[in-house]
């Protein structure tokens, strides 16, 4: 089971509203979300959908940033409270409990004697009070997830998690250096491979996007954006990587639009690559129909495509939608929305259809 770990901006519950349906058919994505605003008229739209589709969501009922930073623990749990009770319904929302070094004992009993008649979830953050105490405090709730935050728990955490089943939530860093993060292909994850031997309920991270919800974008170029893909290995088994897509350096002449263009032909032409399938998804799709339409998207449209593809790819590796897609070329119904190649592509350069797959099953035990 996959646990992205989603801060709750907007772009990130746009994606996830956009692909509720899907994630809440296939069964293998069970978003945490940690909301940022206080004003969550979005988050709300995007909890509803996931409701209606049967999506699991892990809702951190305490959070603790931007706008909740100045909040007392008491305050933080009433917005909480107050969020979750105004949804209409909340069969599939699970309420979670934010672990952190201003979590007070009134506070995890109120939280208690709220949320213990449903399964919930606890998220052990930066200088947590120790986890052995809280689940003491918490009495006999039925805790299902415990989310360990970046730090991989040690064995004695996890075992004062008792029955309850334990995901690492991991800071997947890319490279520091700016020119790094911008050129070639990065491992990402290969977690899903492993995460079960382990002894862990699922793996997480936080898709492409960095842990901490302030932190500056690397790639603040509207012609620029990253996607992940899946990179097959025979003998290691397929693992997910990043790679970075941006206009040549040296062509500032061009104008945004004419980056983003080569950025999109470099695309494209990755999708033809034998060790690579990026799906194809609907955020690849849609990358492909600016292709057709010459109109690029805004940086935050094209962020929010990123965590769609992400999420989406993920769910399709883990059911095995993409199995066999090797390489994933462009969708050929795509292609024929358009008589004539994008501006800067002959003919002959134009994309090749899509190499189909079966879809097949994998819903796992909820």
């Amino acid at each position: 089971m996959y646990h992205p770990y989603l801060h709750g901006k907007q772009k990130e519950v746009l994606a996830l509203r956009h692909l509720a349906s899907l994630l809440g058919a296939e069964a293998v994505v069970q978003p945490v979300i940690e909301p940022m605003r206080q004003a969550a008229t979005s988050l709300r739209h995007t909890l509803e959908a996931c409701e209606a589709h049967r999506l699991q969501v892990w809702l951190v009922i305490n959070p603790m940033r931007q706008d909740f930073e100045p909040l007392r623990p008491a305050q933080a749990m009433e917005w909480g409270r107050h969020f979750y009770g105004s949804l209409p319904a909340r069969q599939w929302i699970h309420p979670v409990l934010m672990l952190g070094p201003a979590l007070t004992p009134d506070a995890v009993r109120r939280f208690a004697h709220v949320f213990g008649t449903r399964p919930v979830g606890l998220v052990v953050g930066h200088d947590a009070p120790p986890l052995h105490d809280v689940m003491a405090l918490l009495g006999g709730v039925d805790v299902r997830r415990v989310f360990f935050r970046d730090a991989e728990p040690a064995p004695q955490a996890r075992a004062a998690a008792g029955p309850a089943g334990c995901v690492w939530v991991e800071d997947r860093r890319l490279p520091e250096a700016a020119d790094l993060r911008q050129r070639d292909r990065h491992p990402f994850s290969d977690r899903h491979l492993r995460y079960r031997a382990e002894g862990f309920a699922g793996f997480s991270d936080y898709t492409t996007l960095p842990s901490r919800p302030d932190a500056p974008d690397p790639t603040p170029r509207a012609e620029c954006f990253r996607m992940s893909f899946i990179h097959h290995d025979k003998l290691a088994g397929d693992s997910i990587w990043t790679e970075h897509f941006t206009g040549p350096r040296g062509a500032e002449d061009l104008g945004a639009g004419g980056r983003f263009r080569q950025a999109l032909q470099g695309f494209r032409e990755s999708l033809d690559r034998p060790d690579a399938s990026f799906g194809p998804t609907e955020a690849v799709r849609r990358y492909l129909g600016s292709m057709i339409t010459t109109t690029p998207p805004s940086r935050a449209l094209s962020k929010q495509w990123e965590v769609m593809h992400h999420l989406e790819l993920v769910s399709g590796l883990l059911t095995g939608r993409f199995a066999g897609a090797f390489p994933a070329r462009v969708p050929e119904d795509l292609l024929g929305r358009t008589a004539s190649p994008p501006p800067g592509l002959s003919v002959s350069e134009a994309p090749r259809p899509a190499l189909g797959s079966p879809r097949s099953g994998g819903r796992e035990s909820r």
